[in-house]
């Protein structure tokens, strides 16, 4: 007789319980072959880039397994489609994606995550709704934050908190960890540590998770594209998260865009071909590289949403620090004309980095919104020329909301800031006016204490 003492599905101590089980199931049954199943799934599965059409969830076992999901339309899972998916494999810590194609828009799914053809999940199994179809004029709401902290615990009370909180997606905008290295195997378990807290596993498997990276999950403090190794570091990025692309064929990097509804979002990579901060300042220095700058012309030139949404990790405001657009005038300088000669409109700058939250009307012409912290911790900083909001003074742990509506005419821009464990404590709304650039946005008054 064969006794099978399943661990799949199960996380650590679970396995360690079964442990237990075959030490006391062993002398009662002295010539039987006792098998430990096969992988379990370690951390909750985490759902990435959601469309109209299409979903990609990520998953890590415990151990060598093909990773494959059940796919349903009811809670039940009954008559689920299998979804053929790809070999976890130890060079890449056994995590991967599965592409779910062939959906059905605004319909919501149940999944369940299978290794080597068996359920690794129990109920209540997770779900996700798919997304408008693209250009749909409609409501939007997303999520942004960056600076996570060094550890798993920093912020796992923050995505609790957004667990509660009703939006459509999360932006991840860099130092999503603080491993500061470009190895893959000294990055990787900073990201495991973060998603096996209870915060994350409550957020992970049913809101689309979108990523870019900054200094320190691309490498050490301040690191840019002269850093040897920095493939490594984009191998790690990759195998992390399910973005819907990676750069360009022939451009590799982790910008990308994606759509939802009528809102489009460029997602940009501020570093894989960064020149040094302190490089000199002439028209030849780039944070995006040449084919990325061009890539993002490109497509805000082709766009037809009504909002469009420019993801950076370090801020676009010209008073900045120096890891930030400050020290690349000139690129800066050429995208910001590139929009305005171009009559690119509806445009909103987010970024992270900073370690407190704030917002600037950037020339008087952009809205932009520094987000964060989520878990690491805060300074106070100074009121910049343009800064119309600063929360830094009440410290703390933050993350922002977009509320969009372009059904609406003219379309509703609303920002609500949150504090973890306070909630809402700012709803700012903006006339479409503000956004576009026709009427400037009164600054705070400006102080001179520096940033702590």
């Amino acid at each position: 007789m064969n006794v099978l003492l399943p661990t799949h599905g199960l996380p650590p101590w679970g396995r360690t319980w079964h442990k237990v089980v075959f030490a006391l199931l062993w002398p009662l049954l002295p010539s039987s072959h006792i098998l430990m199943a096969a992988p379990y799934l370690e951390l909750a599965p985490l759902l990435g880039h959601v469309s109209s059409t299409e979903a990609r969830i990520w998953a890590k076992a415990s151990e060598s397994a093909r990773l494959s999901v059940r796919l349903a339309t009811n809670v039940a899972l009954t008559d689920s489609r299998p979804i053929p998916g790809v070999d976890l494999e130890s060079s890449n810590a056994w995590m991967g994606h599965v592409v779910i194609t062939n959906l059905q828009p605004v319909t919501r799914y149940y999944y369940c995550v299978q290794l080597d053809g068996r359920d690794a999940m129990f109920p209540p199994y997770p779900s996700f709704t798919t997304a408008p179809t693209e250009g749909q004029q409609g409501h939007v709401r997303f999520a942004f934050v960056s600076c996570v902290g060094f550890h798993g615990y920093d912020a796992t009370a923050g995505y609790a908190d957004m667990a509660r909180t009703n939006f459509d997606l999360l932006l991840m905008l860099g130092d999503n960890v603080y491993s500061n290295t470009n190895e893959p195997t000294l990055i990787w378990p900073f990201h495991f540590d973060q998603r096996n807290t209870a915060g994350w596993r409550g957020l992970s498997p049913h809101v689309p998770i979108y990523a870019i990276w900054d200094d320190h999950d691309f490498g050490p403090d301040n690191s840019d594209g002269t850093m040897p190794g920095k493939e490594k570091s984009l191998r790690a990025f990759t195998a992390l998260w399910p973005n819907p692309a990676y750069g360009e064929p022939d451009n590799p990097g982790v910008y990308f865009k994606f759509t939802r509804g009528d809102v489009d979002f460029f997602m940009l990579d501020g570093r894989y071909y960064r020149d040094p901060n302190k490089a000199p300042n002439d028209e030849h220095k780039t944070m995006l590289g040449v084919r990325q700058l061009a890539w993002l012309k490109r497509e805000l030139s082709a766009s037809r949403a009504t909002v469009k949404v420019l993801a950076s990790g370090g801020e676009w405001q010209a008073y900045g620090t120096d890891d930030s657009w400050r020290s690349f005038k000139h690129e800066r300088r050429d995208l910001l004309d590139f929009l305005e000669q171009n009559s690119i409109t509806g445009v909103l700058l987010i970024s992270g980095d900073r370690h407190y939250t704030g917002a600037y009307h950037v020339e008087g012409k952009w809205i932009e919104v520094t987000s964060g912290p989520i878990g690491s911790a805060s300074i106070v900083a100074k009121n910049a020329p343009e800064s119309f909001l600063n929360f830094s003074a009440t410290k703390g742990h933050f993350y922002c909301i977009y509320d969009l509506d372009t059904a609406l005419t003219p379309p509703r821009v609303t920002l609500e800031v949150y504090r973890v464990g306070d909630g809402l404590v700012e709803r700012r709304p903006f006339s479409w006016d503000e956004v576009r650039g026709v009427t400037r946005i009164k600054p705070i008054p400006q102080s001179t204490k520096e940033d702590k």
